[in-house]
């Protein structure tokens, strides 16, 4: 009888996100609540269709003082669940697709680690090495500043590592993010893209026609490889 040998994967990822709940009490929206969800679902669908084991560690189930601290924990904790490989992205970029995740996940495959770094300095997705990782350097990085993602880097090359560097995205903060992260992608998952403009509409913070008159030549629904 042939003997068949199962490949247990040793890439995790991480989807290190509040509840929507938990959203609207640090970055209020109007219908908030509703637009987190989404973010949350897309997050969630984009992860699944990589076909990798994942862990969804809201607050939850987050411990310790501080988001270092919690997101130093919420690492171990699949480090040491017998994985060797872990990539960590959040709810706030919408326009992440199965692209940038192959990406990050053939760049562990080869021992190179990775970072996608955010226009505002920090960044929106980590691929880590368990061999690599340092406990007490990791929680001394300047998490939630526009710093990190230099530091990052810095640390890395430091070390004599070629980390692969996705292209730099915009993440959503607050209202504001919104035209101009719409003026620069053509990935957002048509759901999203509706919520965006009722947002606008409401606040009225930009002519959502002039944003769309913008993006409509590159833009159609079918061609959104960010929400499989």
């Amino acid at each position: 009888m042939k003997r068949v040998t199962l490949t247990v994967p040793k890439t995790a990822i991480l989807l290190f996100a509040r509840t929507s709940q938990a959203e609207m009490q640090h970055k209020w929206m109007p219908n908030g609540e509703y637009l987190f969800e989404q973010f949350n679902e897309h997050s969630l669908k984009l992860i699944q269709h990589s076909g990798l084991p994942y862990f969804h560690i809201s607050e939850k189930d987050q411990h310790g003082q501080n988001f270092g601290e919690k997101f130093t924990n919420a690492i171990l904790k699949i480090f040491d669940s017998g994985f060797d490989r872990i990539i960590s992205i959040g709810n706030d970029t919408p326009h992440l697709t199965k692209l940038e995740l192959r990406k990050a996940i053939e760049s562990l495959e080869v021992g190179n680690q990775v970072l996608g770094p955010s226009r505002d300095g920090g960044i929106y997705l980590l691929g880590l090495l368990k061999s690599e990782f340092d406990k007490k350097r990791f929680l001394a990085f300047s998490w939630g500043r526009s710093s990190l993602y230099k530091e990052l880097k810095e640390h890395l090359e430091i070390k004599g590592e070629n980390p692969l560097i996705l292209p730099a995205f915009v993440d959503i903060d607050d209202i504001s993010d919104i035209p101009f992260l719409l003026r620069l992608t053509y990935f957002i998952p048509f759901s999203i893209f509706k919520l965006f403009q009722a947002l606008l509409s409401r606040k009225k913070i930009v002519s959502f026609e002039l944003v769309l008159g913008e993006i409509t030549p590159f833009y159609t629904p079918n061609s959104n490889k960010g929400s499989p």
